[in-house]
């Protein structure tokens, strides 16, 4: 089952549940919001994810999420603290950054695994090897 967070269940108040509709439960199989796809006529920030999804939580604060609304290869890894900062947060866009948040993931002890990926023809070029373009810088602390 997947788990949705918006910007304020991962940066303002992380200790509490994530994005839920009681009508999601009306339905025999698993219901995911709709979504939109990424033009990438721009470099994607932070604020422009209203919807990510949960690849990967780890107690204290530490999170792999995929932007999911709107829908793009980008990529952010959190780290241990109270209440994240974006400044605090590693963000991967564009080619290969799937590869490279889960590498990061599994640097700061994320257990994280790669069964399949389903691509459309058309999303091809992002999933081919490449640089991704990484922003900010994590925080870990005891």
């Amino acid at each position: 089952m997947a788990f949705f967070k918006t910007n304020r269940d991962i940066f303002t108040a992380p200790w509490e549940d994530e994005l839920f509709n009681e009508n999601w439960m009306n339905h025999d199989v698993p219901y995911a919001p709709p979504t939109v796809n990424w033009s990438y006529d721009r470099e994607m920030r932070i604020e422009d994810v209203e919807i990510w999804e949960q690849i990967c939580y780890k107690t204290g604060g530490i999170g792999l999420y995929a932007a999911y609304l709107p829908y793009a290869e980008f990529y952010i890894v959190t780290g241990k603290w109270v209440q994240a900062k974006p400044g605090n947060i590693e963000c991967f866009y564009g080619p290969g950054s799937m590869q490279a948040a889960y590498r990061r993931a599994k640097e700061v002890g994320m257990i994280v695994a790669v069964k399949q990926t389903w691509v459309n023809d058309k999303d091809l070029w992002l999933y081919q090897p490449g640089e991704a373009k990484q922003q900010g810088n994590i925080v870990l602390s005891d």
